[in-house]
């Protein structure tokens, strides 16, 4: 289970107040929260056109010459200061937001086939994304190292996702129903974190089969 995170609100402040500390806390948001890269590349592209349009507004004072120093000169070292800042980093920023968005949804897509398969060949899962079958290998154990399917691994030699979907291994569900009650209902739940499909008792808590998240 991930740990709650810097707030883009948040983030944004420190940008401008204090540069440095900012981009750090970009980088510790977007490496730690494996399971938001969609809504995390999002907000990365937002910030990058607020940072254009600030590039945009500076470079528009400077040619019109709004912009001057207290001794009445051109400002032109801070213009080129301010549009390396704002422009360089806001298109970083674009760029970056495309390839998270771009990546959690491919990830998305694995998690689904995976679900939905009866067999976990890497074969067959790599024509149903479709990609070759060394990079659906590659992108397999860069998910089961980011926690989207626990107790998994990749066996090169079988070129199978092994996974263990029936067995309890660590889950414990803190509500044990009734034995005698033969009319407990079955429902499918969503992982709030890794979109898997978990078929759950009604009435009961119980962790996601995929990646351990609480349902």
């Amino acid at each position: 289970m991930q740990k709650k995170s810097f707030s883009w609100g948040i983030i944004i402040l420190m940008l401008f107040l204090f540069f440095p500390i900012g981009i750090f806390m970009i980088a510790k948001k977007v490496s730690s929260e494996k399971f938001n890269m969609i809504k995390n590349g999002k907000s990365l592209k937002i910030l990058g056109w607020i940072l254009i349009g600030f590039a945009v507004m500076y470079l528009i004072l400077g040619i019109t010459g709004e912009l001057e120093t207290e001794d009445g000169s051109s400002a032109v070292g801070g213009i080129i200061v301010a549009e390396c800042f704002f422009g360089g980093f806001g298109a970083l920023s674009l760029i970056k937001g495309k390839k998270y968005i771009a990546c959690g949804e491919k990830y998305n897509r694995y998690v689904s086939v995976v679900n939905a398969s009866n067999d976990l060949l890497i074969d067959n899962i790599a024509a149903a994304i479709p990609t070759t079958y060394e990079n659906a290998t590659a992108d397999l154990q860069a998910m089961i190292d980011a926690g989207y399917f626990m107790n998994a691994y990749v066996d090169l030699n079988r070129r199978e996702l092994v996974m263990h979907r029936n067995q309890q291994n660590n889950y414990t569900n803190t509500y044990t129903p009734n034995p005698q009650n033969t009319s407990a209902k079955t429902v499918s739940k969503k992982c709030p974190n890794c979109g898997a499909t978990n078929t759950v008792t009604e009435g009961t808590t119980c962790e996601c089969e995929y990646c351990g998240s609480p349902l």
